[in-house]
């Protein structure tokens, strides 16, 4: 008996129901099978998408992909253009890449002006990506994209006040997942705070 390959996996627990438990089952009794369903669940958690085949299909290549598209784009219009003109950067993966980067710029307190542009490329991609991906957790994408581009206070007023009025629209088309919420709404404080503390 063949071991199930990680495409297998993630077909399996995308269909869901008994599919899902046969393969769990599975996977406890060998440990090749546990292995390859660790990495789609490791997919999962760090992309973020209840679709196990689309993480497992995008998921390993992205990284190379948002290199790909940063080298050569330069900056964001040139970013945007090539999202605009090439599909193979119109994923899921590519734009949870550059939304990692965009947040983790923010917490290294590093330039804001890239941690704003790689936020608001996510945003970008996000806005080619299909039904497929499900409208609801496309918008929550959106929203934390805008969140974070906001919360890199690294624009004009009126684009960052663009920024956040964009994050709460897309949270209102969201899932309604209190976690995307929480997460946006943490950036979002982060730019009310900043704005107080500037009152005179």
């Amino acid at each position: 008996m063949k071991h199930l390959e990680t495409a297998e996996i993630a077909k399996l627990l995308s269909d869901g129901g008994v599919g899902v438990e046969c393969c769990r089952h599975l996977a406890e009794r060998c440990e090749v099978c546990g292995q390859r369903l660790a990495e789609v669940e490791a997919l999962l958690k760090r992309f973020r998408h209840w679709d196990a085949e689309t993480v497992s299909r995008e998921g390993p290549a992205a990284e190379v992909l948002f290199e790909t598209l940063l080298d050569q784009g330069k900056d964001l219009a040139g970013w945007a253009s090539l999202v605009e003109g090439d599909e193979d950067y119109q994923t899921w993966g590519v734009a949870w890449v550059a939304l990692e980067g965009a947040q983790k710029l923010i917490a290294e307190g590093a330039t804001r002006s890239q941690a704003r542009d790689l936020a608001l490329l996510a945003a970008a991609i996000a806005e080619h990506l299909g039904d497929s991906y499900g409208p609801e957790t496309v918008a929550d994408l959106k929203a934390l994209a805008y969140a974070t581009a906001a919360a890199a206070k690294a624009g004009d007023i009126a684009g960052t006040v663009r920024q956040v009025a964009a994050a709460m629209k897309a949270l209102e088309e969201g899932t309604g997942d209190p976690a995307v919420a929480g997460e946006v709404m943490g950036f979002l404080s982060q730019v009310f705070r900043e704005a107080s503390e500037r009152k005179p």
